[in-house]
């Protein structure tokens, strides 16, 4: 199906906007009427690629980009990025299942808005949901950016000082001495559901998903940086009242107050970590100003091969297993690497990269055929697996199944 919707282009902006959402997009009598300048569009994409995904709806022909959906750069890894996202999606299919519901990036939720949310509540911005700074502190980092703001007004080259650029980098790492005031709130995606009625498309759901810092970094006035851990309690509290929070204001408006709001809260995972978070809580707005049903997931990611021994290594034998029949079968391998996800103590997928030397597509054939093969042998049955056989090039080719088959699909990319 791609059913194409006129709408008035007033309605469809309506229905962006946080202070004024307008939930349902109405249909004119006839499609093969004349288009007018003032209207516009809807349509969704005519092929679904699996149950595992949802149609996108598209407006003039365009996909919208979501302020907040495209923003992750406030989290700490690509690899936080790509989990932040699988987990949101994942959660909002137990809610909203992708063959009844479209999805939209959010469109609520504006980038000034988000913005002001994902800083401190201050004086300037009440409007943020990070703790304000002790007023020494924040006393302390106005001083620092009233200096940092008049060394950049000066010219270096009438300066008798002469700041040179290391020492800039060295004075905007002196921040303040914030030990007690961590950033507990990194980035908020909204992702928007969609329901097709005879009257067009309506807003049949909202999806939030709250990034949660699990450590926080902070300069203390001499220059010393600090890291300090945030407790998965301390987290999950924080989590939840920002949720009630958000889902307050967006209850603000009339046409979202009985919209359901579904909120997952997900905990960061340290810069340094190869692998990225995972979600520690769910729960669901069906309509009021809090999020209630709140669901605790038993989730975790792990770095595979382990490299030091411990009592749960027989529990990765099979990708053990994997990896020396691979490596024995090609020795002049780069190296194998895995990211596994287990939900309620059982996989639940693989990802793994396989770095390689070879550059001519025999060898990459050849390859990519002992990776099925040993596939079928030692990963576990069920799960959805990916892997890539990558080089300098970029990737080569590609061998996995999607959760519930049975057999592997592989593709090797002609360069």
């Amino acid at each position: 199906m791609n059913k194409k919707i006129k709408m008035n282009v007033s309605i469809l902006l309506a229905c962006l906007m946080l202070t004024g959402g307008v939930t349902q997009v109405r249909s004119q009598a006839q499609e093969d009427e004349p288009t007018n300048p003032d209207e516009v569009t809807v349509q969704t994409t005519t092929n679904q690629l699996s149950s595992d995904f949802y149609r996108a709806v598209i407006i003039d022909g365009q996909y919208q980009i979501g302020a907040s959906a495209s923003s992750n750069n406030n989290l700490s890894s690509a690899a936080n990025s790509r989990a932040f996202e699988e987990g949101l999606l994942r959660i909002s299919k137990q809610v909203f299942p992708t063959e009844q519901y479209f999805m939209q990036e959010g469109q609520i939720i504006d980038e000034a808005t988000m913005t002001s949310w994902l800083a401190r509540e201050s004086a300037t911005n009440p409007e943020g949901l990070n703790p304000a700074l002790p007023e020494e502190d924040a006393e302390t980092q106005s001083s620092l950016e009233e200096s940092l703001a008049s060394e950049e007004s000066v010219d270096p080259a009438d300066d008798p000082e002469d700041v040179t650029e290391e020492g800039a980098e060295e004075n905007e790492q002196i921040v303040t001495n914030v030990q007690s005031t961590p950033i507990y709130l990194s980035q908020v995606a909204e992702k928007n559901l969609m329901v097709e009625t005879e009257e067009g498309f309506a807003l049949g759901g909202i999806v939030l998903g709250l990034a949660m810092n699990s450590t926080y970094e902070y300069t203390d006035a001499d220059g010393v940086i600090h890291e300090q851990e945030i407790s998965v309690g301390e987290m999950r509290e924080r989590g939840r009242q920002f949720a009630n929070i958000i889902v307050g204001r967006l209850r603000n408006t009339e046409e979202l107050r009985s919209v359901p709001i579904v909120v997952g809260i997900y905990r960061t995972a340290p810069s340094d970590e190869v692998v990225g978070g995972t979600y520690v809580l769910d729960g669901i707005s069906r309509e009021g100003n809090s999020v209630t049903d709140w669901t605790e997931n038993n989730e975790y990611r792990i770095a595979l091969p382990i490299i030091e021994a411990s009592d749960q290594s027989d529990q990765y034998a099979y990708f053990d297993n994997f990896n020396n029949e691979i490596i024995n079968f090609f020795p002049n391998l780069n190296g194998i690497s895995g990211e596994a996800l287990y939900i309620d103590g059982g996989l639940a997928s693989l990802n793994v990269e396989i770095v390689s030397q070879f550059y001519k597509q025999t060898e990459i054939t050849a390859l990519t055929q002992h990776i099925t093969d040993v596939s079928q042998r030692t990963l576990p049955e069920g799960v959805a697996i990916e892997i890539k056989v990558i080089s300098d090039a970029g990737v080569e080719a590609y061998v996995g199944r999607p959760a519930g088959a049975t057999q592997y699909q592989s593709h090797i990319f002609k360069k």
